[in-house]
């Protein structure tokens, strides 16, 4: 099982709409919301901890959500058992992702390629393969490295160090490892670019933009 969406955090910054869905949402998830500093902050987390809880919500794991952390700082579920989850925002848009194995999500407005963090943090592959690309494409494909890097060091729980220096993004795809799937899937909205690793075999997921104003799919 593998499930996920997108946030638009916009309609937040409605003191209303604000108020209504920070109404909904677990205590602890509240409580990690009251921790931001700025407004941006904050309608990013409720934005992220609103659409985590309605996956769960929509498929039939309810409450209560008691949440922890790993050693490495890792968001987990003591309660509801045996699911995983992942969550990531940016710029007033937020993604989620729940599955029954370990699961990444990173979500990033496309940004300008910059060559010298490259250099220094990614591998050897990675810049000669964003060096190799045509400067119409390198912008979003930075940007795509990126975010795949983050959604597996969230994944597999590994220090984001480790998987910047040692995981080559232009050799990994769908592969299988004795009787482990991993996959990596990537999506578009407007300028975003959203990353989201699996294990697992591949999923037909449509990744569906959620609207607080409205409350639908877009």
């Amino acid at each position: 099982m593998i499930k996920a969406a997108a946030y638009n955090c916009e309609p937040l910054q409605n003191p209303f709409i604000f108020d209504e869905v920070y109404s909904m949402i677990s205590p602890q998830r509240r409580e990690h919301v009251d921790e931001a500093k700025t407004l941006k902050g904050k309608c990013e987390r409720l934005g992220a901890a609103h659409l985590l809880e309605k996956l769960l919500w929509e498929n039939h794991i309810e409450r209560p959500y008691v949440y922890s952390s790993t050693s490495q700082g890792k968001p987990i579920f003591i309660q509801p058992k045996n699911v995983d989850f992942s969550i990531s925002h940016s710029n007033f848009f937020a993604v989620a992702a729940i599955s029954d194995k370990p699961v990444g999500i990173d979500v990033e407005r496309i940004r300008p390629y910059d060559r010298d963090l490259v250099e220094r943090f990614f591998t050897k592959a990675d810049l000669e393969y964003l060096e190799s690309l045509k400067k119409t494409d390198v912008n979003k494909k930075f940007t795509e490295v990126w975010t795949f890097k983050e959604a597996t060091c969230k994944m597999m729980d590994r220090p984001l160090m480790q998987v910047l220096q040692w995981i080559d993004f232009s050799e990994y795809c769908d592969f299988e490892k004795g009787s482990t799937y991993w996959t990596k899937q990537g999506f578009e909205f407007r300028d975003f670019y959203i990353t989201l690793c699996y294990e697992d075999k591949r999923q037909p997921i449509q990744m569906g933009l959620y609207n607080p104003y409205d409350g639908k799919y877009y």
